[in-house]
């Protein structure tokens, strides 16, 4: 095993690979078939990314557009195809810092990947996938998908889902989870999903340490001092953790289920931002989203429930699995939001608003300390040690 002096110039060296690649690629011209800006995205690149005559689209408009951890833009688009009115655009954010996170954590190419994993018939909602295109070397990535904002309801980070709304949000993962369990398309054309390479490992241990060694932000007040003091176990025990979870069965999993990343289309839900999806534990999925998006006196109520729904739905398409064990399992998932609601609060406003990131410091604090997830999480690993 690594030192952590040996991590830590593992991790830089990585960094500094992929700032370069970042640097290098916005400086220098390409002839890549992917588009940095949005500016780049032409009618004849679009023509040619969906594989029509280079004269069928005749006018781009943005009509809107941001930037975060993607960048992202709305267009009207005018063809003389049946191509929809308007398509929604990622992109390689404008933002370096955020360009270089992408790189490393191979976030654009891991998207792309996922739509084309799952494929022209999913089983969750997910927008249509027009294009996914990645090119390794420089590490772009771009995404052309169906535009949403005519038909769907979005939220925030900041709001909170029903008691019927969480239930059929459940149900959808249970449909993903259920489809994808522990299939042998993991030893094929799903592998990348199964792979963390030992560079992301070791700058993601850095980020936990650098945010968790000494929590101060302007979200710090809401966590108890043995909260603070307890969850410095993912980068002191990280190893002990990701082996235990990496010996529970294997799902296709979202991986970040926040509400902002689901939307509802007549109440069903649907899914967007897969840029962390992998082969995973479904029951993560599941205690992810209730704790970051029911209101927790709500959550307390029906949580138990949720549960049991999944695993009875799972058993529905074959997957049987102990009630107790998935309670158990999902009380020490909880940590996981702990993890990224925290690390994002610490993260400062580049990464979510201040009032979201309360929010969400605040749901994954009463989740923990409802449950006392730490100490339910450190007893399944020292089960295997």
């Amino acid at each position: 095993m690594a030192s952590p002096t040996a991590g830590a110039l593992m991790g830089m060296g990585v960094g500094i690979v992929e700032a370069t690649r970042a640097a290098l690629d916005r400086a220098v011209p390409s002839r890549a078939g992917i588009p940095l800006r949005i500016d780049d995205v032409t009618t004849s690149w679009l023509a040619g990314a969906l594989g029509l005559p280079s004269a069928a689209i005749t006018s781009i408009d943005v009509l809107d557009h941001d930037s975060g951890t993607a960048a992202r833009a709305r267009l009207s688009v005018t063809s003389e195809t049946d191509l929809p009115a308007t398509l929604f655009v990622k992109l390689p954010p404008r933002n370096y810092l955020q360009h270089v996170l992408m790189n490393v954590f191979r976030l654009g190419t891991r998207e792309v990947f996922a739509y084309r994993a799952l494929g022209d018939n999913p089983p969750v909602r997910i927008p249509r996938c027009h294009v996914a295109q990645s090119d390794r070397h420089r590490q772009r990535s771009v995404l052309v998908l169906e535009d949403l904002s005519g038909t769907a309801e979005f939220r925030t980070c900041v709001d909170s889902v029903s008691r019927t709304e969480a239930q059929a949000v459940v149900d959808a993962l249970a449909d993903l989870h259920g489809t994808f369990w522990e299939t042998e398309r993991f030893e094929s054309n799903l592998q990348p999903l199964t792979h963390r390479s030992a560079s992301e490992i070791r700058i993601a241990d850095l980020v936990r340490r650098r945010f968790l060694a000494d929590i101060t932000g302007h979200a710090a007040d809401l966590i108890p001092g043995e909260i603070k003091r307890r969850c410095r176990m993912f980068y002191e025990r990280s190893g002990d953790i990701d082996a235990f979870w990496a010996g529970q069965p294997r799902t296709f999993t979202h991986g970040d289920p926040h509400l902002g990343n689901v939307f509802f289309e007549m109440g069903a839900p649907g899914f967007l931002d897969w840029q962390i999806a992998s082969a995973g534990v479904g029951i993560r999925d599941v205690a992810y989203f209730a704790t970051a998006s029911v209101e927790p006196r709500l959550l307390r109520d029906i949580e138990r429930g949720l549960v049991e729904r999944y695993v009875g739905r799972l058993a529905a398409m074959g997957v049987d699995l102990d009630p107790d064990r998935m309670w158990t399992l999902y009380r020490a998932a909880i940590t996981e939001m702990f993890l990224a609601a925290v690390c994002t609060a610490e993260a400062g406003e580049r990464m979510q608003p201040f009032d979201v990131s309360r929010v969400g410091v605040e749901r994954a604090v009463a989740g923990v300390t409802a449950h006392d997830s730490f100490a339910v999480l450190e007893d399944l690993i020292c089960q295997g040690c």
